[in-house]
């Protein structure tokens, strides 16, 4: 069975080579169900590597779509195993919904470490790894975060003694600190962070100056951020004055 990020590198590869591809043919190669492939597609259309069209997908351009997401998972890893140096091996830890979110519960593997998710796809990509112990808050589910949210989700969180919050945000300001796309994963994600919790933040650089989004996480909840060489001093700098540790992948 294909993993998420070895789908996404198979449909652009073959985007790639062929500029078209359809969702049938794409799940009978990879052998998963259309509605994955669907979703594949939505996600890799919001990132802009491609167009959907009825039925399928086409290319926007050729061999760089590849080589970008290629890239981009090779830099998830990294700042996954990073983040992974700097969590506990006896946790209760929530983390939210991302590629770079199962990177880093795949590197994890103390089996003393709770995951807590409100992802339902995240959960059940950890199915595989025995090592670990995973919960699902359930709650209200958002289609377009393909999340769980609302007050029964934040509920269900809050019951488990959360020790340790993983985040993967869309943005990150030094000035007003993690933000995310969606009005409802920021509601959650702000009421679900109990007030003694550790917050660590992992993201690649080249999201930490996207555009504003709904500011979730203030700096000074914010222990580390976690991202890859690529970041320039100066916004290290900044991000440090804040209060904030930055560790690089």
């Amino acid at each position: 069975m294909y993993l998420a990020s070895q789908r996404k590198e198979f449909i652009l590869k073959t985007l790639a080579e062929h500029g078209a591809a359809r969702t049938i043919a794409l799940a009978k190669q990879m052998k998963v169900t259309d509605e994955t492939v669907r979703n594949d597609l939505i996600n890799l259309e919001k990132r802009g590597f491609l167009k959907r069209v009825h039925g399928g997908a086409l290319a926007l351009t050729h061999k760089s779509l590849h080589e970008d997401i290629v890239t981009q998972d090779h830099v998830s890893i990294q700042i996954a195993k990073k983040t992974v140096q700097n969590i506990p091996t006896s946790v209760v830890m929530f983390i939210d919904s991302s590629t770079m979110g199962y990177q880093i519960c795949n590197h994890v593997n103390s089996r003393d470490t709770h995951i807590v998710s409100n992802n339902p796809t995240l959960l059940t990509r950890l199915e595989g790894i025995p090592s670990l112990s995973f919960y699902c808050t359930g709650g209200r589910f958002d289609r377009e975060a393909q999340v769980y949210v609302g007050q029964d989700a934040a509920h269900a969180a809050g019951s488990l003694n959360i020790e340790l919050v993983v985040l993967t945000p869309d943005c990150y300001s030094p000035k007003h600190g993690a933000g995310y796309k969606n009005m409802l994963q920021s509601e959650f994600i702000r009421s679900v962070i109990p007030q003694d919790a550790k917050v660590i933040i992992a993201m690649p650089s080249t999201s930490i100056a996207n555009s504003p989004a709904f500011y979730t996480v203030a700096p000074n909840l914010v222990s580390m951020l976690i991202t890859d060489e690529a970041i320039v001093p100066e916004m290290v700098e900044e991000i440090e004055k804040s209060g904030v540790k930055v560790e690089i992948a």
